[in-house]
């Protein structure tokens, strides 16, 4: 009897250590594979590793080392400025008196009459209306007056090096030095915004492979200082991103009482003429057309509601916001003359 006590003992013994062995194996392989035990590399050893893909790539060695021989850590502003994004939440209507404010709607009137020739030219050769081309070069670079000051190479490596979205941005990175190799800029004048946008348009790297242009026939796609490259390269986007000739972003509108407001909504689409026969019409009094033209109406926080047409969701490949899309638009309009 004792011995088969002892047996029984023994027998549950055993299996509780092994229980608590797996259970510590699956602990240290949590604590393994979980990103905040990941060992990072340093960042020399980082850059090494960086180096060998790039020039797997084609980037050449010596361009490579130039371009890093500068770069000897992260750039601490960059990874500041990338964790303290600020969230605060901002009104429609304060939102567009911020960045489309009458000074730079002046400017913009300035700037469509000075280059209206070439600006009416490219329009033409992509099906896109001007008076966008030059809101949208005026939203993201001021006409071309403030194009950033960070080193775009030094400001994408460290934030290839940061766990947080690597994958993303060691793409970037390795596109940026393509465009270097490629002698569309130089290094010293490859600067731009913290997360890597540059030139007029703030293209990211991969944007400018996509949908930069070389409209002057000069051998580089110039969105730096070339004007006519720039506003080709703002077109081209749009156009590829489906642009619609001779249709309008929308317009702000009045909804009648009694509105279903579950029909406000980006993805809920119906005829202009529809959404009139309901009872909509514009902010002003003005008639919605009668139309077939797909439409669907979005109520920007704090500001009119919208109803929107596709080229509106085009801006909106430009820069995922409505905030952004209707600011780009009412600029458009204003600098133009248009209601």
């Amino acid at each position: 009897m004792r011995s088969i006590i002892f047996l029984l003992v023994l027998l549950m013994s055993l299996l509780a250590c092994t229980a608590y062995a797996a259970s510590a194996n699956a602990l240290q392989l949590a604590r393994v594979s979980s990103p905040s035990q990941w060992q990072q590399p340093s960042w020399n050893e980082w850059v090494a590793e960086l180096r060998e893909e790039a020039i797997s790539e084609g980037i050449s060695p010596r361009l490579f080392d130039r371009v890093f021989s500068n770069i000897h850590r992260p750039d601490r502003k960059t990874v500041r400025l990338d964790r303290s994004q600020p969230e605060r939440r901002l009104t429609y209507l304060k939102y567009r008196k911020t960045r489309g404010d009458p000074y730079r709607i002046k400017l913009g009137k300035h700037n469509y009459k000075r280059n209206q020739a070439l600006l009416r030219e490219v329009g033409d050769a992509y099906g896109v209306d001007p008076c966008f081309i030059v809101s949208l070069w005026g939203m993201e670079s001021s006409y071309g007056n403030y194009m950033g000051t960070f080193p775009v190479i030094k400001s994408l490596a460290t934030l290839a090096y940061d766990p947080r979205r690597s994958d993303f941005f060691r793409r970037e990175l390795l596109l940026a030095l393509q465009i270097l190799q490629e002698g569309h800029v130089q290094n010293k004048n490859y600067v731009g915004e913290w997360a890597g946008g540059s030139g007029q348009p703030q293209f990211l790297p991969s944007s400018f492979q996509k949908y930069a242009v070389d409209y002057n026939g000069d051998g580089k796609k110039d969105i730096w200082k070339n004007k006519a490259d720039v506003f080709a390269s703002i077109a081209n986007y749009l156009a590829e991103n489906g642009w619609q000739p001779g249709i309008p972003w929308g317009m702000e509108v009045s909804l009648p009482r009694g509105f279903d407001h579950s029909l406000i909504e980006a993805k809920h689409k119906m005829s202009a003429a529809q959404w009139a026969q309901m009872g909509v019409i514009g902010q002003h009094g003005e008639r919605i057309p009668h139309t077939n033209w797909q439409a669907s109406i979005v109520e920007p926080y704090g500001g009119p509601p919208l109803l929107v047409f596709k080229n509106f969701h085009v801006i909106k490949r430009y820069n995922n916001s409505t905030f952004y899309a209707g600011t780009v638009s009412y600029m458009a309009d204003s600098i133009c003359g248009r209601r």
